[in-house]
């Protein structure tokens, strides 16, 4: 079983689920894999592009280097992490230094380290 932690965003704009429904799908999603929700990790109405101006995620981000109580961070759409591709992938690139996972409903880790390969070696051709 692993030890996961939630993270829930929301936006002004309201284009993202509710936080509620966020934390339904998680839930569900740990349920099902068979992880252990230990934690959980809010930026409520917070913009969507640059991650560290979100204190729920750096809080994340600061508790993989550091204090290490979760292996799986939980996000029921890549869209709650960041609009920009780019952000999303720096994240995939530093959980996968550290040996950590982002996962959720429909977006599994191997395929969000697939796609951050992919434009981290397109990014290193311009």
């Amino acid at each position: 079983m692993a030890r996961a932690a939630l993270y829930i965003r929301t936006d002004p704009e309201r284009r993202l689920p509710a936080r509620d429904a966020q934390r339904a799908a998680g839930s569900t999603y740990a349920s099902d894999c068979g992880h252990e929700v230990v934690a959980e990790y809010q930026d409520l109405e917070a913009p969507g592009h640059l991650l560290y101006y979100k204190p729920g995620l750096r809080e994340a981000i600061d508790n993989i280097k550091e204090a290490e109580d979760w292996e799986v961070l939980i996000v029921t759409d890549p869209r709650c992490i960041s609009d920009d591709a780019s952000a999303l992938h720096e994240l995939v690139h530093k959980f996968s230094l550290y040996g950590n996972r982002l996962e959720g409903p429909g977006h599994e880790w191997e395929d969000l380290l697939a796609q951050m390969k992919i434009y981290r070696r397109e990014m290193s051709r311009r």
